[in-house]
């Protein structure tokens, strides 16, 4: 939950760029601000709003919930440049058949609704919906190029690989 407060926050580190120093880059969810910081931020240093890990995402995190939101709209829209990824249904999903198999692709593509119990990290990567009555899941992972291991970097598309798997809660 974002406030707004004026006290100063000790923790921010506005020049920090050494992530071997500890320092991670922190965006501000209120104004969008970049800055560093050695410890997980509770306050933004130009807009000084307060809140949550959740208000101040990691650069990276930001950019990985930018990639899965661009990759599951690709799935009806087309995939952008240099995105990678393949998508997987489970057995008992494909046994609903092609129309449902569509719907929930649809359905995917256009989730919107993250709060923080169904997306505490805020990368944007599982969510539950109901499609034709039936509850589905969808996940997102992200792995190397080769689809063998997880990716060492997913927020460099360079790098990385998406999965995204479409389940009912019975298939986990």
């Amino acid at each position: 939950m974002i406030t707004n407060q004026t006290e100063a926050q000790p923790d921010l580190d506005p020049c920090c760029e050494d992530a071997a120093m500890g320092c991670s880059r922190h965006v501000c969810a209120a104004c969008a601000h970049g800055f560093g910081a050695t410890v997980q931020p509770s306050m933004c240093p130009q807009c000084q709003v307060t809140g949550d890990a959740r208000d101040f995402p990691t650069a990276s995190t930001v950019a990985i919930a930018r990639q899965n939101d661009q990759f599951r709209r690709g799935m009806i829209a087309g995939m952008p440049e240099g995105m990678k990824g393949r998508m997987v249904f489970t057995h008992a999903i494909a046994a609903q058949g092609r129309s449902f198999e569509t719907a929930c692709i649809l359905a995917v593509a256009q989730d919107g609704n993250f709060t923080e119990s169904n997306d505490p990290f805020g990368e944007r990567d599982f969510g539950t919906l109901d499609v034709m009555d039936r509850r589905i899941w969808w996940k997102l992972d992200l792995y190397d190029n080769d689809y063998s291991f997880g990716s060492p970097d997913g927020a460099d598309l360079a790098v990385t690989a998406r999965v995204l798997t479409i389940l009912f809660p019975s298939d986990y």
